[in-house]
């Protein structure tokens, strides 16, 4: 009997540490970041992201935080509960981080040497080189094939000054200068489009889009 009295004392402390575990954000954890066919990448199984797909409209926030924790987390991340009119950010265990373009890029880079995708707010106003849509920009994109990365260019529509994009950088270019980075030394899951006719597609950022003014990062932890 006095067993059972203390078990209905402690329920009530047990089912609050319970709903506090289920309420807690993931935690950062850390990928393997290793050479692919040249490029220094963090380790993810392409399948999983591919699983996942390219973004429905208006939600590249919620698929690149869907990619970074299914990287962080080595299984598909469903984004259950990390949407609302947005990403949630904090319930992925991510939360901002700014300051100007040359600070953001060596946190940037310090965060996949530490193993950890980054989510870049992406602003790109410039249109060039491409005459079908006149919010378009040409990039470079780097399908994933047997024999290594197919290099293509691909005219990916611009962002506005007003909504922007989001993506999750997940490498970066083994000649890059940590003493002098520029965007274009990073790779990313680019929501519009990791998937190019069912291969893994990287997109390398262009120069002068990152968005340093709105919010330009996210990290994990």
């Amino acid at each position: 009997m006095k067993i059972a009295a203390r078990l209905r004392r402690a329920l009530p402390a047990l089912l609050l540490l319970f709903t506090l575990l289920l309420a807690a954000p993931p935690r950062a954890n850390a990928a393997d970041l290793a050479d692919l066919h040249g490029i220094r990448l963090l380790s993810f199984d392409p399948g999983q992201i591919l699983s996942i797909g390219n973004q429905t409209p208006s939600k590249c926030s919620l698929y690149a935080l869907r990619y970074a924790r299914t990287i962080l987390d080595g299984a598909a991340c469903s984004g259950a509960g990390m949407w609302s009119n947005g990403a949630v950010w904090s319930a992925a265990g991510y939360s901002g981080f700014a300051g100007d373009l040359e600070t953001c890029l060596d946190k940037l880079y310090a965060e996949l040497a530490a193993g950890r995708p980054v989510i870049v707010h992406l602003q790109n106003t410039t249109v060039s080189g491409v005459s079908k849509h006149v919010n378009r920009t040409s990039t470079e994109e780097y399908h994933l094939t047997d024999a290594g990365w197919e290099v293509v260019n691909y005219p990916h529509i611009s962002t506005s000054d007003t909504y922007g994009h989001w993506v999750c950088v997940v490498g970066f270019d083994p000649a890059a200068d940590p003493e002098a980075l520029s965007e274009s030394d990073f790779f990313a899951l680019d929501p519009a489009r990791v998937s190019a006719d069912g291969a893994l597609a990287l997109t390398r950022l262009l120069d002068g889009t990152l968005w340093t003014d709105n919010s330009p990062l996210k990290v994990a932890g």
